[in-house]
């Protein structure tokens, strides 16, 4: 399972770099994430039993987060943080409940 997820990360990761100009957030801040998600995912496949997959949803819980303050501080970047707060919550659960199954 953990592996699924880590190959449908990548994916996402890739598709935010392809789509990165035309995302309703700063260029720079598309590419960051996008690549995030590619480092995690190929992390996470070269070792889906190491500490990376065990605890890399602890990443996206971070983010969602993070995100979640900025919804709260700006009025301009609502719409697409709170989005983001809940993609992030979902990669949380995904990534923690493969975890959990694998283990």
């Amino acid at each position: 399972m953990t592996r699924g997820v880590a190959a449908a990360r990548a994916v996402w990761g890739g598709g935010i770099l392809a789509a990165s100009r035309s995302l309703p957030i700063p260029r720079k801040v598309a590419l960051a994430l996008g690549i995030r998600h590619l480092a995690q995912a190929t992390a996470e496949l070269r070792r889906p039993d190491g500490v990376v997959a065990r605890w890399g949803w602890t990443l996206d819980v971070a983010h969602s987060a993070s995100m979640l303050g900025l919804a709260a501080v700006s009025r301009r970047w609502r719409t697409a943080a709170l989005a983001n707060a809940v993609v992030a919550a979902a990669w949380a659960r995904a990534a923690r409940t493969g975890e959990r199954r694998q283990a």
